[in-house]
């Protein structure tokens, strides 16, 4: 567990308060200042810290003799789960943080102490139990302390059924403590309803390319955003050497991993081949002869915080007078418009013109042909104002002669 609080010799920096639980039972806290002032960042080196301690186990961190090893049959669910995350983080997963975070908040306070090989069927109904009664919650007051979603309901429960089918049939034979999975069978919490997805027109990408008002490199990533519908964290690391515009392809191969800072596999961890859009040639090849073939493709996306990405959009949106209410509708059933709704806006366009479902799903990325066929209902709901899917770029968008303008610190203030 990681909690930040204001440093009292200077309150703009934060104290990193790390907590756990060794696999001997023994509690461990590790309290530093961070060396940076953002919030963000500071979780995020508490995080890497945390990492660190757990990865160089008890007898490093803490000097004292290790005691002898509990057996399996009265190491806690905690304790094993610890074991579990480092099998986790040798194999180069990037999800370890969100993993053990999923773990603590909701899982640990119903079976954490209770000892891993003594788990029941009952005790993995109870935890589905309560997954459902914050999902009801969540539905009835929206967000808030003590309530989720059904999507992040279901990324628990993922959690806990992978966690453990490992601990009855892991490679790892040190992790297998159950001779019989008890969550196998279990029927999984509520899934809920899906929130539905906004997404761009192509007309009010038309008007946000065409803004003089928002700086250039920002309004040839939108449009790159969009007629790739590549992930942001792909978008993020594409190189110019990724791009073939001879035979007008673009190479994915890597993406970002905003968790831990660093470059990963793409979300699937297989690389796919996107075809440049006829449309998008001309604005590659102007910005490839600036660039001189070197260096990141949209080196704006590299240079803002993730965590303003949505902000940026939204604000990008307001200066070009794109005002249709669904795009800052927010509810428990509705998502308002994030940079990634460009991607969703790409892969709606695709389908609205009548590109084959499979082709749309291997530009996409998507490991399930029934992920892209969600996007259908979104083409249904395409209204009169929609335009034309993929349309030719503004000449405001192609001109030498447009101002640069500030990056971000312009934008995002």
């Amino acid at each position: 567990m990681i909690k930040l609080r204001p440093y009292v010799k200077d309150p703009e920096q934060f104290e990193v308060d790390v907590r756990f639980t060794w696999p001997s039972g023994r509690p461990f806290r590790w309290r530093r200042r961070s060396p940076f002032k953002s919030k963000t960042e500071s979780e995020r080196w508490g995080r890497a810290r945390e990492i660190a301690l757990i990865a160089a186990g008890e007898a490093v961190a803490a000097p004292a003799p290790e005691p002898p090893a509990e057996p399996a049959s009265v190491e806690t669910s905690n304790a094993w789960h610890i074991r579990y995350l480092a099998h986790c983080r040798e194999r180069g997963l990037s999800t370890v943080g969100d993993k053990g975070d999923r773990w603590r908040k909701w899982i640990a306070p119903h079976i954490g102490v209770k000892a891993m090989a003594s788990v029941t069927r009952e005790d993995i109904e109870d935890v589905r139990d309560a997954l459902d009664a914050v999902i009801l919650d969540y539905d009835r007051k929206g967000p808030g302390r003590g309530r989720i979603s059904a999507k992040t309901a279901q990324n628990v429960w993922g959690e806990l059924t992978v966690a453990f089918s490992e601990a009855a049939n892991s490679k790892r034979r040190e992790l297998r403590v159950l001779t019989s999975n008890p969550a196998l069978g279990v029927r999984p919490p509520e899934r809920g309803a899906p929130k539905t997805k906004v997404y761009p027109y192509p007309a009010e990408f038309l008007a946000v390319a065409a803004c003089a008002a928002i700086p250039l490199e920002w309004r040839e990533l939108h449009a790159l955003a969009a007629y790739t519908y590549a992930r942001p964290g792909e978008l993020q690391v594409l190189e110019w050497s990724d791009v073939d515009l001879k035979d007008r392809k673009i190479r994915i191969t890597r993406a970002w991993d905003y968790k831990n800072d660093r470059i990963k596999s793409t979300k699937t961890g297989e690389a796919r081949t996107i075809p440049i859009e006829p449309q998008l040639l001309p604005l590659l090849e102007r910005m490839r002869k600036r660039a001189r073939g070197t260096g990141l493709v949209v080196p704006a996306l590299a240079g803002a915080d993730d965590n303003r990405l949505a902000i940026i959009m939204r604000h990008h949106f307001a200066l070009a007078d794109c005002d249709r209410p669904r795009l800052v509708a927010r509810s428990a059933a509705e998502l308002r418009l994030r940079f990634r709704s460009w991607r969703d806006a790409g892969i709606t366009w695709a389908i609205v013109r009548g590109d084959d479902l499979v082709k749309v799903q291997r530009r996409a990325g998507h490991r399930l042909i029934a992920t892209t066929m969600r996007y259908i209902v979104e083409a249904e709901n395409a209204g009169a104002a929609f335009g034309v899917p993929f349309p030719p770029l503004p000449a405001a968008l192609l001109g030498d002669a447009q101002p640069r303008g500030e990056i971000l610190e312009k934008v995002a203030g």
